[in-house]
């Protein structure tokens, strides 16, 4: 061997040494000067790879991971650098393929495992995503992300038991991580054991008091009401719950508030009716998306989740997909829609007035407004109810829309959705905004 080639393994020493101490910029000269002295040398390159990614700068770290393995193919750590790499530029298929060669190469490679499993999850492939949690959790029971990552999975497939066990095991490991504290207590609280859920959301308020979505729900277990959920919230909420959205809730929950929502807007003008521009509001998976393409021009869905709009796309119903808050759309589109929809809207909406007022200012006279609500007592404006959504009064509902110039033209009660096994009441509506001088703003 010439000299040349024997100093590269004496400067990745020395360059290991400084990246361990967090001296990145001597690591990287030194790494720099072992490849100078010998191209080919796989932990030079894995290793320089792996420290432009701690820095954040995944394309510099391409071309050395990449080459690590190619000059040494059993390096598993280059393959798990290059998945990573590879998962942060939005090439999940190609990053799990390098995982899944890592742990061919190192069967007992923990952390490659739990990578796979979070690119198979958001892939869709949850029941894979579990097997290979499990098995780096087996090989590494210490890797707290990954319990939290199994208990994210296990949730998704309806497996509410053993995704609070894996949660619980991930804050034995994890203490002062408010994500996971937040992640078993709203578990908690969905499972209705709500003394419990309380413990871990203060606890997540604790360790980081701008979860607005943890106040949420403390507010809602204490019987406190609050004027909206947060949008951070619902969104996470929504984006968690999208890979099973409409076979949970249309088909375990016998969800019927979409169909509810366009029958009442059947009342005026029958099926026959055909309107320019619909808005979709909270449009979700599509589900009504589904029901009125036929009727309407142009179809624009509106909502704050951006996985939730993955699968409305997959669909193709829609002429244009929006992903953001709906007041900040209706403040910001020009369009004036002819008909506007929002199911399962308003139950994280308290306080009805400023989205109301903005649909007043923006509709087309004449205009159709069909909603629906979960139904609160009698007497009530609106409540915050302990599932963290909002329940409203029907005569509140109809002073709100009459107070922004609607006229409301048809309300029914409906079965919303089946809740702890019993049916949740609500209702639906059915509004226009009258032709002539507009609505008061």
């Amino acid at each position: 061997m010439s000299s040349v080639n024997v100093a590269a393994p004496l400067l990745v020493r020395q360059a290991v040494r400084e990246h361990r101490s967090g001296r990145l910029d001597s690591a990287a000269d030194l790494y720099e000067r072992a490849l100078s002295s010998d191209p080919a040398d796989p932990d030079a390159l894995h290793l320089l790879g792996a420290l432009h990614l701690q820095r954040g700068d995944a394309m510099a770290a391409v071309p050395y991971a990449a080459k690590a393995v190619l000059v040494e193919p059993a390096l598993a750590h280059a393959y798990n650098n290059l998945g990573l790499i590879l998962k942060g530029a939005g090439q999940a298929a190609a990053a799990a393929r390098c995982y899944l060669q890592a742990t061919l190469v190192s069967p007992k490679f923990a952390e490659a495992h739990s990578n796979l499993g979070v690119v198979l999850k958001a892939e869709g492939q949850a029941a894979l995503a579990v097997r290979h949690y499990r098995r780096a959790l087996d090989l590494d029971p210490s890797l707290g992300e990954a319990w939290n990552n199994l208990g994210n999975v296990l949730q998704e497939l309806g497996e509410l038991e053993d995704a609070v066990e894996a949660y619980l095991s991930a804050a034995d490991r994890m203490p002062d991580c408010d994500t996971v504290a937040y992640n078993v207590g709203l578990l908690l609280m969905r499972m209705g054991h709500h003394e419990d859920a309380l413990v871990h959301l203060r606890r997540a308020v604790e360790l980081a008091p701008e979860r607005d979505g943890a106040r949420h729900l403390i507010a809602a277990i204490e019987g406190e009401t609050t004027p909206t959920a947060p949008r951070a919230y619902v969104r996470s909420l929504f984006d968690a719950y999208a890979n099973r959205f409409e076979s949970h809730l249309v088909g375990e929950l016998q969800y019927r508030a979409h169909q509810a929502t366009v029958d009442i807007l059947d009342t005026v003008g029958g099926p026959a009716r055909r309107f320019a521009l619909a808005y979709d509001l909270g449009c979700g998976t599509g589900l009504v998306g589904e029901l009125v393409r036929a009727r309407t021009k142009r179809l624009v869905g509106i909502d704050l989740s951006p996985e939730m709009l993955k699968w409305a796309e997959r669909k193709g119903l829609y002429d244009t997909l929006i992903c953001g808050d709906i007041d900040d759309v209706l403040d910001q589109e020009t369009a004036a829609p002819d008909l506007v929809l929002a199911t399962d809207v308003f139950i994280y909406v308290g306080e009805l007035d400023g989205t109301i007022a903005r649909l007043a200012r923006r509709m087309a006279p004449g205009g159709m407004f069909a909603f629906s609500i979960e139904t609160a007592a009698d007497g009530l404006e609106w409540f915050l109810r302990p599932s963290g959504r909002y329940a409203h009064g029907e005569a509140y509902v109809a002073e709100t829309l009459e107070r922004h110039g609607f006229r409301l033209l048809a309300s029914r009660p409906i079965m919303v959705r089946q809740e702890a096994g019993e049916p949740l009441d609500g209702a639906v509506y059915l509004a226009v905004k009258p032709a002539g001088d507009g609505a008061p703003v």
